[in-house]
This record gives C-alpha cells, structure tokens and sequence, in this order.
C-alpha cells in the first residue's frame, strides 16, 4: 500500500504543472478591460492598441457609405422610358437641416439616458455613424434586392411599393440598425452592461438611420413638388412630410430598435445561455414585428381619420417604453448603491460612497465644483467616479456569475485606483459649494455699465504692523 502511494505521488510530482492563465487573457476571456500601463504616454497607448486603428478604420468607411448613396440618389434615373429627377443639391442641403433638427434632439435624450455609466464617445460615435450610412446603404441596397424577387414596380423604385414596406423592409431595416450593438455587445461586453447602456446605443444607431433616411424623403418631395405641375405648393409639401416624418412619427425607428436593445441588454446580464440567445432574438423579432405593424397601417389606411386610433395606440405604447427605461433608470441606481454596500461592510470604502455615487445629481454636481477647481481635481474626480462605477457593475456581474475568478483580481485593481485618487478627488456632495469669485463678477458687470469705482488722489496710507515681542511668550495650556 505504501508503495503504491510512493508511485502515485512519483506520477503527481512529474506530470505537467497546472497552467495559469495570465491576467490580461484572463480578463479578456472574461469580458473585461484588460490591464492599461499609465506610466506610458497616451499617444504611444493608443497607436499600439488595435481597437483604436478598428476605429479609425471604420469611422473613415462611414464618409464612403455616405458618398455611394449620393451617387445613387443624385443624378436622374431612367427606367421604362420614363425619367425619375435625382435628387439636386439644393434639395439635399434644405432636407439635411429639417431632418437634423429632429435627430439632435433624439441624440441627446438617449446620450442622456445613459447616466451612471456613461459610453466613450467612440461608441456614441460608431453606433450614431454606423445607422447613418451603414446601415441605411445596406437596406437600400437589400430592400431593392428583395423588391424585384417580389417583382415589386412601385413608383419606379423596385422597393417603393407597399409589399417591399411590409414584408421585407422591417425584417431587413431592423437587422441592419441592431448588428452594431450586437458587435459591441460582443467584442467590448465590459462596456455594455446594463439595459440603458444597450438601449442607448440602438437608439442612437436608429437615430441615424432616420437621419439619413428623412433627407432622401425631404429632398425626394421637394424635387418632385418642384418638377410636377399639379403637385401644388413645393414649400407645403415638404413642411407637412416634415411634420410626418420629423415630429408626429419620429419616434418610429428609435421605437422599433430599442426592442432589440432591450433584449441585448437582458442577455449581457444572464448566465444562462439559453437566455443569452432567445432575448436578442425575441426583441429582435418583436421590433421587426412593430416594424411591419406600422408600415403596413400607413400603406392600407386613406384617411387621416382612420390613422388616428393606431397613431394614439402607438403613442401608448411610447409612453409604456419610457415609463420601462425610467423604472430602469431606479434600479441602476439601486443597484449601484447595494453593490457598492458590500465593499463598505468590508472597509474598503467610505460610509458616504453608496449613497454619493448611485445619486446622479450628486455625481453632477461633483464634477461641476472640481472643474472650476482645476484640471487636476477635474481629472482626478472624474477617473474615480468612473473607477467606482466600475467596480459597482464588476462586483454585480460577480454575484451574478456572469464573470469568472477575474472579477476578483480587476475589483483590487479598481479599489487601489480608488485610493490613489482620493486624496486629489472630491468625493463628497454634502456641503460642497461651488466656488465662483461674485465680487469678480460684479465689478465686470458694472464695468459694462460705465460705473468706475472712484479714484483716490494718491496712495492709500500704510497700515502699522504690530511689533513682535521676543521672545515669543509660551502658548497657554488648556
């Protein structure tokens, strides 16, 4: 017996060593950031970081996407004897200021809404530019495509015809604004997080996409306001398409693809893969579907009255999606404070952490009074608030079991940040006040109004300094 267990551990001691798994493989297999070396410069970082030439890369194709839809817009079309205008560029610059007004708009409520862990531009970026002309010159192409196997003639256009609007446009327009934010979710996970961060990034893609595609609609009915006699008003048209289009309805395309983005965003916070596969795909479906729903209202209705009781069920169902992405908005913020508790308990944090930081007015209000105290202090409370949200959402993907043993090892990554950077941050709310000079300020204002304070006639007399004794007495005891 004993010489079998000699032979045993014999075997034990010679067999291959267990293989560790580097810290920066391991956290890319995890979804997370891997380590970044701040001793090295920013410049040097960025050019050996392969993502930033991805980016570049694929920033400068969206300019491309862009000019190839020009090209097939602009010059005149001719098809079965008959010529279609092509879109001139006045018409353009006139549709590209109506349809920026309303994507503006858009873009801001949804870069609001992502609050507490905010994206870096890049990805505000990619996503708005990917839906702009990726997206859309993929569907124009696609629905064309799918429109002649239909054997579709609708206006001259092989996609114009309601049969490509009902059946194959939703299906294919909702793919092609939704593969940007499945790219992200998949290749950056630790970046998207949470049901506003998904949400925010496909309604910026649609947000886009309605951007591109409002002006070919505004300059399509200025152009042909303009060429046929009995269209009437060539102004009225495109005012009222603009009231259509970019105020009553704008809510279509950012409706139907924060369908898919909800889904995205439940499926980022599952460990169960069957999860991780239908929640996209039911919220993909589900857009597609309210897609479909809408295009085919508006091509078999006449009348404006018929359009009403379906224009006031879609304003309901508006109103059921923000209501959804405000109670989101709660739970994030609870969910911050409770997971940033646990490490308060461990005495890793201060007492006022959880409740400073799941507050988004507090965490304004921080960054306003450290940038009017410099960049230091700006620099230093804005990389702690994001290092603590970070560990927030790291810790809740841990309890989760979303993420591995890596979590542990990037959580005291983040904690010894934190405590580089509190000395030099402002970390509490309460009582912080913002420092403005106001004597400053109103001797500016006053100046503006020709008010001068009053000249003396000479130098103002010293001011006696008290004399010293010495030796200096001894400080008294309490």
């Amino acid at each position: 017996m004993a010489a079998s267990l000699d032979a045993m551990s014999v075997q034990l001691m010679t067999g291959p060593e267990p293989r560790v798994v580097p810290e920066r493989r391991a956290r890319i297999l995890s979804g997370l950031p891997r380590p970044v070396d701040r001793s090295r410069p920013w410049l040097r970082r960025t050019v050996r970081n392969p993502w930033a030439w991805l980016i570049l890369a694929l920033v400068l194709t969206y300019p491309l996407g862009l000019w190839q839809m020009y090209t097939l817009q602009h010059p005149d079309q001719h098809i079965q004897g008959h010529v279609i205008p092509g879109l001139n560029n006045d018409a353009l610059r006139e549709a590209t200021g109506l349809a920026a007004r309303t994507a503006i708009v858009w873009t801001l409520l949804f870069v609001w809404l992502d609050r507490f862990r905010r994206q870096a531009f890049w990805m505000y970026l990619v996503a708005w530019g990917w839906g702009a002309s990726i997206a859309t010159l993929g569907a124009m192409y696609l629905n064309s495509w799918l429109g002649e196997l239909m054997m579709v003639r609708g206006a001259g256009d092989p996609g114009a015809g309601a049969r490509a609007a009902v059946f194959s446009a939703p299906f294919i327009e909702e793919a092609c604004k939704a593969t940007i934010v499945f790219a992200l979710a998949v290749l950056v996970r630790h970046r998207v997080a949470s049901i506003l961060q998904s949400v925010t990034l496909a309604g910026l893609s649609a947000t886009g996409f309605a951007f591109t595609e409002n002006i070919v609609y505004y300059a399509r009915a200025r152009v042909y306001a303009s060429y046929q006699r009995g269209a009437g008003d060539a102004d009225a048209a495109v005012a009222s398409l603009f009231r259509l289009r970019g105020i009553y309805t704008s809510f279509g395309h950012m409706l139907f693809t924060s369908m898919t983005g909800i889904g995205i965003g439940i499926a980022v916070r599952t460990r169960s893969k069957l999860v991780r596969v239908l929640a996209p795909l039911t919220g993909y479906v589900l857009a597609a579907t309210l897609h479909m729903s809408f295009n085919g209202i508006s091509s078999t209705s006449g009348s404006t009255s018929q359009l009403m009781p379906y224009y006031f069920l879609a304003l309901g169902l508006v109103a059921a999606v923000v209501a959804f992405l405000v109670f989101q908005t709660y739970r994030e913020s609870r969910r911050i404070r409770q997971r940033l508790t646990d490490f308060v308990r461990m005495g890793w944090l201060d007492e006022r952490d959880p409740t400073v930081y799941s507050s988004w007015w507090r965490r304004i209000w921080i960054l306003t009074v450290a940038a009017r105290r410099g960049r230091a202090s700006w620099s230093a409370s804005r990389r702690f608030m994001i290092a603590i949200t970070d560990l927030a959402y790291t810790r809740d993907a841990v309890v989760r079991g979303v993420v591995d043993a890596a979590g542990d090892t990037y959580e005291r990554a983040l904690l010894v940040e934190l405590r580089g950077l509190r000395p030099l941050a402002i970390t509490e709310s309460a009582g912080l006040r913002l420092d403005i000079p106001w004597e400053r300020a109103r001797f500016w204002q006053r100046g503006r109004r020709g008010w001068l304070p009053p000249q003396s006639g000479g130098w103002a007399a010293p001011v006696p300094v008290p004399v010293q004794q010495w030796p200096a007495p001894p400080p008294q005891r309490r």
